[in-house]
């Protein structure tokens, strides 16, 4: 499977600007199966907080949320994409999309709106981690 989506990705790179590469993998990125907080889990914390931002404190505790100043940021200290991961160095960082696309559905579900999602690093562009600033 993995050589199959480098080829994709390959071909993605070669044949779709920027824009399209984007829209493609956010799109798949809302169906992830590799997510660490399933859709699910994040549902049933959602309703257990009193509010949005009990929520919120809450995913700092058990997830990747950070809060630095008034941002909130997602931060991942390595890749994690099963699909990528096993060879970095030959990995598109066009998959980075598919991330962007999975916090902002993440995101949507939880708050019931649209929250914007800023890819700032990524592993895949030669960061040390992997950043997302998560508008809300």
């Amino acid at each position: 499977m993995e050589k199959w989506i480098q080829e994709l990705l390959k071909n993605l790179d070669k044949y779709a600007d920027e824009n399209m590469k984007q829209s493609v993998l956010e799109t798949c990125g809302s169906k992830c199966p590799f997510s660490h907080m399933p859709d699910e889990k994040l549902i049933n914390l959602r309703k257990a907080s009193d509010n949005e931002e009990d929520f919120l404190k809450e995913l700092e505790q058990i997830w990747r949320l950070k809060k630095e100043g008034d941002k909130y940021y997602i931060v991942f200290d390595q890749c994690y994409c099963p699909l990528v991961n096993k060879n970095l160095k030959e990995a598109s960082k066009t998959m980075c999309y598919c991330t962007l696309g999975s916090l902002k559905h993440k995101f949507k579900i939880t708050l019931g709106r649209e929250v914007d999602v800023n890819m700032i690093k990524t592993v895949l562009s030669g960061d040390e981690e992997c950043r997302f600033e998560i508008k809300i």
